[in-house]
C-alpha cells in the first residue's frame, strides 16, 4: 500500500508537467480573424464611377499588433512594350508579357509594411503584387519596313524579370490606380476591432476577387481570414458586353449598320437646315 502511494506521488508531478506541455501549444495558438464586407458584390453599370466598401472585423490582439488587408483581382497577362527610334519615328521594338499577374492589387495596413514585418516574412505571407514570383515570355515587335506596322510574338521559356523591369511594371500599374499600397489606412479599436474603407476605382476589372486579412505580431503572421468579392457588369452595359462576346459577327454588322445610319441621319438633318 505504501509503495502504491509513493508511486502515485511520484507520477503526479510528471502528469502535471505533461499536461502543461500539451496545453501550452493550444494556449499559444492564435485565434482566427473574423472579417466581412459591407457588400460582396459590385455591379458595374454605365453610371459607375467607382465605389467604396467597408471591411470590418474582429481579432484577439495585444498592443503593437498589426493588420494587413489584401484585395487581389483575377490574374491576367500584362503586356509591356519598349519603344526605340527608327528612321526618326518611335516604334515598338520589344514586347514582354507578364504572365498571370494580378489585374488589381490593393494593400491596406495599420502601419508601413516595412514596420510590420521584413521582406522575407511578407513574402512568406504572399503580401505584395510581385510576391508570387511573376515571370514573362519575351518577344519582339517586328515590321516589314522597319517602321512598325506588325507584331510577332515569339513565345519562349518563362523567365523572371530583373528589378528594373519589375519596377516599370509596378509603376505602370500604380499610375493606372490598379496597384496600391495604403499604409495607416486600417483603424483598430481596443486591439479587438478593425475597419477599413476600400475605394474601388472606375477602371476596376471584372471578375472574382480574393480579400485577405492577416494578423501580424512581432513581424510574424499569426492568422489569416479570406473572403470573396465579385465584380460584375450589370444593366445595359452588361447586355452589350455579353452580346459583343457571344455574337461577335452580328455585333460587328450591327455596329457598321448603326454607324452608317447615324451618318446618314446627321447628313440629312444638316441638309434640311
Amino acid at each position: 500500500m505504501i509503495g502504491r502511494l509513493a508511486a502515485h506521488r511520484t507520477a503526479a508531478p510528471a502528469l502535471a508537467g505533461l499536461a502543461m506541455l500539451l496545453a501550452e501549444p493550444a494556449m499559444a495558438a492564435p485565434k482566427q480573424v473574423v472579417a466581412d464586407l459591407s457588400n460582396s458584390r459590385v455591379e458595374i453599370t454605365s453610371s459607375y464611377h467607382g465605389t467604396e466598401l467597408l471591411l470590418f472585423g474582429a481579432y484577439e490582439g495585444v498592443p503593437g499588433d498589426d493588420i494587413i488587408l489584401v484585395v487581389q483581382g483575377p490574374a491576367t497577362d500584362i503586356i509591356q512594350r519598349r519603344k526605340a527610334k527608327r528612321a526618326g519615328i518611335w516604334v515598338n521594338v520589344e514586347t514582354k508579357i507578364w504572365q498571370q499577374a494580378p489585374s488589381f492589387y490593393h494593400v491596406f495596413a495599420t502601419d508601413e509594411l516595412s514596420s510590420i514585418a521584413d521582406e522575407r516574412a511578407l513574402g512568406n505571407a504572399t503580401v505584395g503584387a510581385l510576391s508570387g514570383g511573376l515571370s514573362f515570355v519575351s518577344g519582339r515587335d517586328e515590321s516589314s519596313n522597319g517602321q512598325g506596322g506588325g507584331t510577332s510574338l515569339a513565345s519562349g521559356a518563362a523567365i523572371a524579370g530583373n528589378p528594373e523591369q519589375r519596377n516599370n511594371l509596378r509603376r505602370n500599374m500604380e499610375a493606372n490606380g490598379l496597384w496600391q499600397v495604403l499604409p495607416s489606412s486600417i483603424v483598430t479599436q481596443q486591439d479587438m476591432l478593425f475597419r477599413a474603407s476600400l475605394s474601388l476605382p472606375s477602371n476596376i476589372p471584372t471578375g472574382d476577387y480574393n480579400v485577405r486579412v492577416l494578423h501580424f505580431r512581432d513581424g510574424v503572421a499569426l492568422s489569416e481570414r479570406a473572403t470573396d468579392m465579385k465584380v460584375r457588369k450589370a444593366g445595359l452595359s452588361a447586355l452589350i458586353y455579353r452580346f459583343a462576346h457571344d455574337y461577335s459577327a452580328l455585333y460587328g454588322i450591327f455596329a457598321i449598320v448603326f454607324a452608317v445610319a447615324s451618318g446618314w441621319l446627321a447628313a440629312a438633318a444638316f441638309r434640311r437646315k
